[in-house]
């Protein structure tokens, strides 16, 4: 599929492609035998016209989750969420979510108590507003 983007010139979605290729490759064997050389490209993360920048944000949370990096995921989770906004989407769902599990573990450790604790209430929060909006899918993940 890779080969194809290239083909037909389409650097935004090969870039997408990439970058969900790296964080399923990480998922599956933390990139050891499933991972390639090729990166994809998001150019200036701080420039705010700069659209793959969400993506990239909301995938490194879910990386730095996977690999036990509790600070790192609460630092892309926090950009994350400030870019997608209040809720209604998907990726906002998830990343507070992930942002919630988080925060269990950092208050498990006994890092940054009062924030992990606040952290949580968002999470929480979000799913009662997802289970709003779809009852059948997020209702079972709050009871």
């Amino acid at each position: 599929y890779l080969h194809l983007l290239k083909t037909y010139k389409s650097e935004v979605t090969n870039n997408f492609m990439l970058n969900f290729r790296e964080t399923v490759s990480l998922l599956i064997d933390n990139g050891e035998a499933t991972s390639i050389p090729e990166k994809a490209v998001f150019g200036d993360l701080n420039d705010p016209g700069n659209k793959p920048r969400e993506a990239f944000f909301h995938h490194s949370a879910i990386r730095c989750y996977w690999s036990g990096h509790t600070e790192r995921c609460r630092y892309f989770s926090q950009k994350s969420m400030n870019l997608t906004g209040q809720g209604g989407q998907p990726t906002a769902y998830i990343v507070k979510f992930l942002f919630g599990l988080n925060c269990l573990d950092l208050l498990r450790n006994n890092k940054q108590v009062n924030k992990s604790r606040e952290g949580i209430r968002v999470a929480i929060a979000a799913m009662e507003d997802a289970a709003t909006n779809s009852e059948w899918n997020f209702m079972n993940k709050l009871r």
